[in-house]
């Protein structure tokens, strides 16, 4: 119990933490259209396909790390801080916790990418996602209780946290972890074939 208590301390700021991953994800996406930058870009690499695969790619790489800093940074900073109130820390606990953390991050980062890929414009993507994420999501958890675990956050939120002992019909984080990046594939997926159909 104490060790669930730490973890959830750790990562406390999670929920707030995803909006920044939201808008890098937007940005990648959406900075060369407000410039005009993505005719050069097309022009120097036409395979469409490749080219937002690439960048997909490239963004992955780059939040990663990133995410796996900032996450631990939370989570080991409680576990050095709360180290006298249990007599032991389970270091494949909080190794599982920040590998569910980072990979919570970067599905968030891809999956804000595909849709500022869709819209093609920095604030109605930013306006989409952080509606979602901060008003629709977390008002229509009481009235859709029977499929909330499937929104992407939701399932997302399985991913890291261990679940309360009063919850029923919880995900693992096997399971969050897979209706996550099925979303996020979704909308990649509708991002490629719409950027190699339409113009840029």
């Amino acid at each position: 119990m104490l060790l669930e208590n730490k973890r959830i301390i750790g990562l406390a700021s999670m929920e707030y933490l995803q909006a920044g991953f939201i808008i890098l994800g937007i940005l990648a996406a959406c900075s060369e259209y407000s410039g005009g930058q993505i005719r050069t870009t097309l022009s120097t690499i036409p395979w469409r396909g490749l080219q937002l695969s690439s960048k997909y790619l490239a963004l992955a790489i780059i939040t990663m790390p990133v995410a796996f800093i900032i996450a631990a940074s939370g989570v080991i900073y409680t576990f050095i801080m709360m180290r006298d109130t249990a007599l032991g820390i389970e270091i494949d606990t909080m190794i599982e916790t920040l590998i569910g953390a980072t990979g919570y991050l970067t599905l968030t980062t891809l999956l804000s990418a595909a849709i500022g890929a869709l819209l093609r414009r920095t604030t109605p993507a930013l306006v989409v996602l952080l509606g979602y994420y901060f008003i629709v999501s977390p008002l229509s958890r009481d009235f859709l209780p029977s499929i909330k675990n499937y929104f992407p956050d939701t399932a997302g939120y399985y991913m890291y946290m261990p679940p309360s002992s009063d919850e029923i019909n919880v995900l693992t984080p096997m399971q969050g972890t897979g209706i996550s990046m099925i979303w996020t594939l979704i909308f990649i997926t509708a991002a490629i074939v719409f950027y190699c159909k339409r113009d840029a």
